[in-house]
């Protein structure tokens, strides 16, 4: 995407082209605002322009305010730089018709934000400014001057993992861009907090993440290390549900993962099969290591521990019902009902709250009596169908406070064994649950889910 850059400082105008193409813009520069004008008068101009306030000829204002009385202005984000700080000046920056200002001196990474911000607003809008947010970037484009694209690897409803390299040094590594329909609502200053709390998390069990950025269509993206592994749920659908042993080992595992970020204050709030990758790992006793997947891009614009008017993340099977409702924001206790339903499809291969309908999903959540265990599958250790009651109990007082918890008390339910155990197999008829679970992470799924099948069971009643 081009970008114009007016601005009669040389310094200051080349450091706005170094990091402009090491973001993946293409920048036309203009050396005054009679320039700037002249390149915004042509058809094929660019759609967004970087303007100094203060140039010979005419000032960033003068050149806003004649672009905007054009019949195209409209469509070029204007985004105003200046070292006035008063209140006043940021009255006349947006009254010339900026879309935005930004004061000097600042930070690059500021100046980033802002632009990924103008482009999203902009393809928001509906203004002409080039490709929609439609897809990340095609194989073989460069990130941040550090990554290229080789690949993409697996794609779901939060988004697309790619795989990459790293240039400089020559090593794999997995670059996830956020879903383009989420991006258009994302708290990008919320992203960036949640990727740098994500790279602090140090678990065995947890992917790491290397670095954070933004594409120059807006897309927020990780970069975290390559792993050659299978999703829990892919084994489950392969190789049917795993034997209690090797089901506490994973929670077990989960929980240390869940452990260290709860007390960081990180919430996962989409723990499922699919985010559990596991790695062959002959040095353990069940022969694989388990990695909790997906930090940094769960939900960037959630507040945590508020209620949401709709989140945009997460999926409704394994999500407890006080969150389901819109009662509560997430918490950690969204996470551990999240892993508890998940560990009943490790250990049944069925899933607990699963239904034909959104409504149906909403009403075994919310409403409907709990699953049991033993029911689906009557080979599971005895104490399993107490624990999880306990687990997924409808009052959250009655849970497991913490993971370390939950996962000693699944390690105690499976000390008793069933007379017998043979795996099963995730039913073949249920093949719309994956489905369900890629759709139900799309922006529109959350706490809207809530109203669509409450309207959605009334329907029926009064039928």
């Amino acid at each position: 995407m081009r970008v114009l850059v007016a601005d009669d400082d040389p310094a200051m105008a080349r450091a706005l082209e170094r990091w402009l193409r090491s973001w993946g813009y293409e920048p036309d520069i203009a050396p005054n605002g009679a320039e700037a004008w002249k390149q915004l008068k042509r058809g094929d101009a660019p759609r967004i322009a970087i303007l100094d306030w203060d140039m010979p000829g005419l000032s960033g204002l003068e050149v806003c305010r004649l672009l905007r009385s054009t019949p195209d202005g409209a469509a070029v984000y204007v985004l105003m730089l200046t070292a006035r700080q008063e209140k006043n000046d940021v009255v006349a920056a947006l009254e010339s018709g900026a879309d935005d200002f930004l004061s000097k001196p600042f930070h690059a990474r500021e100046l980033q934000l802002r632009l990924a911000k103008g482009v999203r607003d902009s393809v928001h809008h509906s203004r002409s400014i080039g490709p929609a947010l439609a897809s990340p970037p095609p194989t073989g484009t460069t990130l941040g001057g550090k990554y290229r694209l080789e690949k993409q690897i697996a794609k779901g409803g939060m988004g697309s993992v790619w795989l990459g390299v790293h240039l400089s040094l020559g090593v794999n590594i997995a670059i996830k861009f956020m879903d383009a329909q989420l991006a258009e609502t994302a708290d990008y200053a919320s992203f960036e907090r949640e990727a740098r709390a994500a790279a602090q998390l140090r678990s065995e069990h947890t992917v790491r993440v290397y670095d954070h950025g933004i594409d120059h269509t807006g897309l927020p993206y990780l970069v975290m290390e390559y792993l050659a592994g299978e999703s829990l749920w892919s084994r489950l659908d392969v190789k049917g549900a795993l034997s209690p042993d090797e089901v506490v080992a994973c929670v077990d595992q989960m929980a240390r993962a869940l452990g260290e970020a709860h007390s960081r204050g990180i919430i996962h709030r989409d723990i499922k099969p699919e985010n559990i990758l596991l790695l062959e790992d002959t040095d353990r006793p069940h022969g694989f290591s388990a990695k909790l997947i997906d930090f940094g891009l769960a939900n960037p614009s959630a507040g945590r521990g508020r209620p949401e008017a709709a989140p945009t993340a997460g999926t409704p099977s394994y999500m407890s019902p006080e969150y389901l409702q819109g009662q509560v924001g997430p918490t950690a206790a969204l996470d551990l009902w999240s892993l508890a339903a998940t560990t009943f499809v490790a250990m049944t291969g069925a899933v607990p709250f699963d239904g034909a309908s959104l409504a149906d999903i909403y009403r075994l959540v919310c409403k409907g009596d709990l699953p049991v265990p033993s029911r689906v599958w009557s080979a599971v250790p005895p104490g399993f169908d107490a624990w999880f009651a306990r687990a997924c109990a409808r009052d959250p007082a009655a849970r497991f406070t913490t993971a370390a918890e939950l996962a000693s008390s699944l390690a105690l339910a499976c000390a008793e064994r069933a007379p017998s155990f043979a795996s099963p197999v995730l039913p073949k008829g249920t093949e719309t649950t994956p489905a369900m679970m890629s759709s139900a992470t799309e922006p529109d799924s959350g706490r809207a889910i809530a109203a669509a099948a409450a309207a959605e069971i009334a329907r029926r009643e009064r039928v």
